[in-house]
């Protein structure tokens, strides 16, 4: 019995240790990814000094602006971009970083000038639209947010996040079939796109009433994600209209 619980111990020890080496792994490879960002960023900072004229600073700045944005350094993003606007304020791309890292800085009237300056410079950028309903949307503006997804789509058709955007809007004012509509787009669209089948699952069970679809898309939905912090609570709604954990 003591060997037997001996070896138990062991092999949780050793488990632990294969999963250290693991995160350890990872931890070096993400520090390692950090570094040569952060690298790239201070070598387009150096390049600033020899730039030819404020054209190519806003461009060097611009880069910048879109390294960070891409890192969640929203902070440094804004101010980046904002360096890109003073030396060249016609530049579309700057103002829509900028008006996107308002976003995520909770800055919502900020970014909803910065994005209309965009698209008065550059109509047919869809990403600006898709921000701008973004921004809308966080002032409950939804007629206003569901015009810009869906200008956005129009620009790029395959623009997945707008139609799950429209699809959770459309849910929200009570347009049920256009909320299913615009969900089903993002899975022929994006077929392991793992939210939109959680927003169709809530949809199907609590909207059109047709709970056996939704407990296909909740059980998708755990597929896809099966280490969703959710997880728990989606098969507790599964059981509840009659699925099987």
């Amino acid at each position: 019995m003591k060997v037997v619980i001996f070896l138990i111990i062991l092999t949780l020890i050793i488990s632990c240790k294969e999963r250290s080496r693991e995160e350890v792994l990872k931890e070096e490879w993400k520090l390692s990814q950090n570094a040569l960002v952060n690298t790239e960023i201070k070598n387009l900072h150096e390049s600033i000094k020899t730039a030819k004229d404020d054209f190519q600073r806003a461009e060097i700045h611009t880069k910048i602006a879109t390294i960070q944005t891409e890192k969640g350094n929203v902070v440094d993003s804004i101010k980046s971009a904002n360096e890109a606007v003073k030396f060249q304020p016609n530049q579309y791309m700057s103002h829509y970083l900028l008006g996107k890292s308002y976003i995520q800085a909770a800055r919502y009237d900020e970014a909803i000038k910065e994005l209309l300056i965009s698209i008065d410079l550059k109509g047919d950028f869809a990403l600006s639209h898709f921000e701008l309903g973004n921004a809308y949307y966080k002032k409950f503006k939804y007629s206003d947010s569901i015009k810009e997804y869906l200008q956005a789509v129009k620009i790029d058709p395959k623009l997945y996040e707008a139609y799950n955007n429209l699809g959770i809007l459309y849910n929200l004012t009570n347009k049920f079939n256009e909320a299913e509509k615009s969900f089903n787009e993002v899975v022929r669209l994006k077929p392991k796109f793992s939210k939109v089948y959680k927003n169709l699952g809530i949809l199907y069970e609590t909207k059109l009433l047709k709970k056996p679809l939704a407990v296909v898309n909740y059980k998708k939905y755990l597929e896809l994600r099966p280490n969703a912090p959710d997880r728990n609570l989606v098969l507790t709604w599964i059981q509840l209209i009659g699925g099987v954990k």
